[in-house]
């Protein structure tokens, strides 16, 4: 039984980290517009594992981070 819930947890909360990365990143990243940044942060949020692959993938590079003071 302890084992096949922790099957599920690992099934169903891998493909979560990801989501939960990119929800952390796009704060602390420079984009080119306040408005890509918020379409980012909505689209992450809103397509959990595969909104975070896509910006993991090819959108992150194109940003920079932020200056830290």
């Amino acid at each position: 039984m302890p084992l096949q819930i922790l099957i599920l947890i690992v099934l169903f909360g891998t493909p979560l980290i990801p989501t939960f990365w990119s929800i952390l990143d796009i704060p602390k990243r420079r984009f080119a517009t306040p408005g890509k940044k918020m379409m980012w942060f909505f689209l992450v949020a809103t397509l959990p594992f595969v909104g975070g692959m896509i910006y993991i993938l090819f959108m992150r590079r194109h940003t920079e981070p932020l200056e830290r003071t």
